[in-house]
């Protein structure tokens, strides 16, 4: 037998098989495993919020003169500033917790038949007190209107860095479980099981709103022997997140 007649015969064969394999054991059998099954999914957003109270207050004060000397306001100025200093000293407020927020000359005219006269001088020293013992901020208000303090735009309560975050983690973890609250009622109507979070996202920060009290002026104050009563109220600590559930 001629062997080089056998070799084309061995290869339409072979072909043949490859092209049957095609048909009958070619398609991968898990293929259609593989597909991923539609995903359905439950999003649900979860609030919390944590009450306190504040424990520090911030308090904008100042100093205003006038002179028809500029520099002699400035020196009237700094001396009773220096005696605001030394009262918030006198009752345990450092120098330290004090800085200056607005310093200004500007000059005073006074005006008449159209005409302008410059007749002296107002020199404004602005400065906010941080005070972090809340029973001193009264006393603080009181000594300093009594030193010469003539100006102010507020007063504003908070809480420290460290307090807000520490409360705000419990505000988060109290959201979490509101969504959670949440998601679990949605998929028992619905007739569906869930399992952990599929995603979580933070919508809020630890931001926490002031709250202002109002301005004081040494005009307002009818009777320096007493007290000048504050209170600063309660604040919110709040955390907001969506949560996605898949089942």
């Amino acid at each position: 037998m001629n062997k080089s007649m056998l070799y084309p015969g061995l290869a339409i064969m072979l072909v043949a098989g490859l092209v049957a394999g095609s048909f009958f054991g070619g398609a991968d059998p898990v293929s259609a495993l593989d597909q991923d099954s539609p995903v359905h999914s439950i999003s649900v957003q979860g609030t919390a919020s944590i009450t306190t109270v504040p424990t520090v207050a911030y308090l904008t004060m100042g100093v205003e003169t006038f002179h028809k000397d500029a520099s002699v306001a400035q020196s009237e100025n700094a001396s009773k500033m220096d005696a605001v200093y030394k009262s918030l000293a006198a009752i345990g407020i450092s120098k330290t917790t004090i800085k200056t927020v607005s310093y200004t000359i500007n000059p005073r005219y006074d005006y008449k038949n159209e005409t302008s006269t410059l007749i002296g001088y107002d020199v404004s020293n602005m400065v906010e007190v941080t005070v972090s013992d809340m029973a001193k901020v009264s006393k603080a208000i009181d000594v300093t209107v009594k030193q010469g303090v003539n100006k102010s735009n507020s007063i504003q309560f908070g809480i420290t860095d460290a307090e807000r975050e520490a409360l705000y983690t419990q505000a988060l973890e109290k959201a979490v479980k509101n969504a959670e609250t949440k998601a679990r009622a949605l998929a028992k109507a619905a007739g569906v099981a869930i399992g952990k979070p599929s995603q979580i996202i933070e919508n809020s920060n630890s931001t926490v709103p002031p709250i202002y009290g109002l301005g004081y002026e040494r005009a307002a104050v009818q009777d320096l022997s007493v007290s000048t009563p504050v209170s600063g109220g309660e604040l919110k600590v709040e955390a907001s997140i969506n949560v996605m559930y898949n089942y």
